[in-house]
């Protein structure tokens, strides 16, 4: 473009011209961008690339509007411009230009500002300039519809990130797809990958090519897919160029074809990446991770297989989320299972540890872990394979100053510990959580170093694992405050120092000692919970008192003293402003030698999260049922039932998991990403 025409439009009015990229200002060379103004839907920016795509210079072009470039571009604008969902981007096949001159195009459209338009068109047939895959639209339905049915049963984290690989890639063709998973803290790692054979692996490594910025980040949250077609071209520029932060500056920042940064396509063509796509996985509103395709040679992929890609991301979100719901509530049914063995061993042994450790399965299956520790009140006790006990001190020193915030883990323990490298072959994976506040009160999960990684590396811990740790370390907590409470009734001459134990307890704790009249006690939390004071609730009977069902309290009371067995079930609190409190109610009796009862426990939970919970399942269910009504066409009416079909085993898994107070928000994402799937397939429909 002439210097003197540029020097022209920037005589003209600034609001008839102002449109300006929030992102790079450029936009990849494959395509071609404008930016439209209304009413005329007149061209007041555009990619440089344009003019030859378009084959007309780029003065005629720039502030020409649609009917001046011909062909049903505009009419199609024109036909959407009242659709509700303008914020998604509109998939085109339209021509521009006159008679003969007419060329053909596919692209998306969308609404940025109050009167702009992005527009975003790639050439069809020969005049591509970039190797394109796309599939048949019939074929691409029943391909996914096969594939979202496998990753539905995925029952394991890995099984689905492995599987979602293999689909992506035989979908794209790429040369490699890998499965990154973000962590809250410190970099991401490859939890799964399908590449061509021959290719040096990659799993449980850190890709810098995908560890970008936070504002990366929330780009991929508002655009889910991502493509770069050829790293090794750079970028064509928008113009006129704008000055930035003017008030009428449009955001393009959602365009697909937005420019890659150089340093970004430097460190691509570095790692011997030329092409990619990445897909969002989205967890609870932050990107989770994401689905990446890298292929060593320029490669685009078509809107149909960018929008099947997406699918997938939203299924595997769908399912991480059924997945880790479900993993969470096994822990919690393994946890039920020793909670008998353990006060058992109290009562009679009166030690809970060797019940712990005695069957290694219990710790180190849900975790695929090879070896565990468990650090409590200065012993040490292990199962599976673990290093010498004469070096597990160092280690758990090590480790003591790690875990005051969570969970802490690592897959190459020599690497950030020299001193511990003696420690690999039984000890390369290490994760670890603080049962208590006391030094070194830890359980600790341990890898072996795997041969296919590098040296001194273990298979890396997923974020699942991570969340199981949490949980059954958890777990493992509360049993101590319940053992620490059995013990109370054990030794009267401890029970100073066991009571405040018990009353800082978060969980809500009814002790009653056997006796005339029967000795009761009850912590803060309990009276936090019912909303009342310790002097409204001092003896057993005013503890009935306070449920809505007073005769049926006493019962349970009753029939867990009476009979000397356990007891489960629910129950209401009357609340001091009149409303209900529903809570599950856990009763052990303690039994002492012979037939004697030393006294009983009691523990309250909230269910008024669960509660809720199920409201929001079985109003999800109602939506996935009028939802599958609503399916009539048959093309894709298999992939339709498919993506229902996760969403529903998902809330079940999701509400049966017992994390109630996570489980509303986790349903209203399920909803959430059923629709976008389905809304996904529509565009596949449409396309096709």
């Amino acid at each position: 473009m002439s210097s003197s025409a540029i020097r022209g439009l920037a005589d003209l009015n600034p609001n008839e011209l102002q449109a300006q990229s929030l992102g790079s200002g450029t936009a990849q060379a494959h395509g071609l961008t404008l930016v439209l103004r209304e009413p005329q839907l007149r061209v007041v920016q555009a990619s440089t690339n344009a003019a030859a795509l378009l084959r007309r210079p780029l003065e005629t072009l720039l502030l020409a509007t649609l009917h001046d470039l011909g062909g049903d571009l505009e009419a199609q604008l024109r036909a959407r411009r009242a659709s509700p969902a303008l914020e998604e981007a509109l998939p085109l096949h339209c021509t521009v230009g006159h008679g003969s001159e007419s060329l053909a195009f596919e692209g998306t459209a969308h609404r940025v500002g109050r009167d702009g338009w992005l527009v975003e068109l790639e050439p069809l047939g020969d005049a591509r300039t970039v190797p394109t895959v796309e599939l048949p639209g019939r074929e691409l339905l029943d391909r996914l519809g096969a594939d979202v049915q496998v990753l539905s049963t995925a029952e394991t984290l890995l099984a689905l990130a492995t599987g979602a690989a293999g689909s992506v890639r035989s979908l794209l063709g790429h040369h490699r797809v890998v499965i990154y998973e973000f962590t809250a803290a410190g970099p991401g790692k490859v939890i799964a990958e399908a590449c061509c054979t021959g290719s040096a692996p990659l799993l449980g490594q850190t890709l810098p090519m995908l560890e970008l910025s936070p504002a990366w980040r929330a780009q991929h949250l508002r655009q889910r897919v991502q493509v770069v077609a050829d790293a090794g071209v750079p970028p064509c520029e928008l113009v006129p160029q704008m000055q930035m932060g003017a008030d009428t500056a449009f955001d393009l920042s959602h365009g697909l074809l937005r420019g890659v940064p150089a340093v970004r396509r430097e460190e691509l063509l570095a790692q011997g990446v030329c092409a990619t796509l990445s897909a969002a996985i989205v967890r609870e509103g932050r990107l989770w991770g994401l689905v990446a395709a890298l292929h060593g040679e320029p490669r685009h992929v078509g809107p149909g297989l960018r929008a099947a890609v997406e699918l997938l991301a939203e299924v595997m979100a769908t399912r991480i989320a059924a997945i880790e719901s479900y993993a969470r509530s096994q822990v919690a049914a393994q946890v039920q299972r020793l909670e008998q063995r353990l006060l058992e061993a109290t009562s009679s042994e009166g030690d809970w540890r060797h019940a712990l450790i005695d069957d290694p399965l219990t710790l180190l299956r849900p975790l695929g872990a090879t070896g565990a520790v468990l650090c409590h009140d200065g012993e040490l006790r292990s199962c599976g394979e673990v290093p010498a006990e004469r070096g597990l001190p160092l280690l758990l020193q090590w480790l003591d100053g790690r875990t005051q915030a969570g969970p802490w883990h690592c897959e190459s323990l020599a690497s950030l510990n020299p001193a511990l490298a003696a420690m690999s072959p039984h000890a390369s994976g290490v994760l670890c959580v603080r049962l208590s506040a006391a030094p070194r009160h830890l359980l600790v999960w341990l890898r072996q170093a795997q041969a296919p990684l590098p040296q001194g590396t273990a298979l890396p811990w997923t974020g699942t694992d991570i969340a199981l740790a949490a949980a059954l370390g958890h777990a493992v907590s509360e049993l101590i405050v319940q053992v620490n409470a059995v013990r109370m009734l054990i030794a009267e001459n401890q029970l100073s120092r066991l009571r405040a134990t018990v009353a800082k307890a978060e969980e809500a704790v009814v002790v009653v000692a056997d006796g005339t009249p029967a000795a009761f006690y009850a912590n803060e939390a309990f009276y936090l919970l019912a909303g009342r004071r310790r002097d409204e609730c001092a003896t057993l009977d005013a503890l009935a008192r306070l449920f809505t069902d007073p005769v049926r309290a006493q019962r349970v009371v009753g029939h867990v003293r009476a009979e000397h067995r356990a007891w489960q079930g629910e129950l209401e609190l009357q609340r001091p402003d009149g409303s209900a409190l529903p809570v599950s109610v856990r009763a052990e009796a303690v039994p002492a030698r012979g037939d004697s009862l030393l006294g009983a426990i009691f523990i309250f939970q909230d269910l008024s999260a669960s509660k809720r919970a199920e409201a929001a399942r079985m109003r999800l269910e109602a939506e996935l049922t009028r939802a599958g009504r609503a399916a009539k066409a048959p093309e894709g009416r298999a992939l339709v039932g498919a993506i229902i079909a996760n969403a529903s085993l998902a809330a079940m898994d999701i509400a049966d998991s017992g994390a109630a107070p996570a489980a509303t928000p986790l349903l209203q994402e399920v909803q959430a990403s059923t629709a976008r799937a389905t809304a996904l397939f529509e565009r596949i429909r449409a396309l096709s």
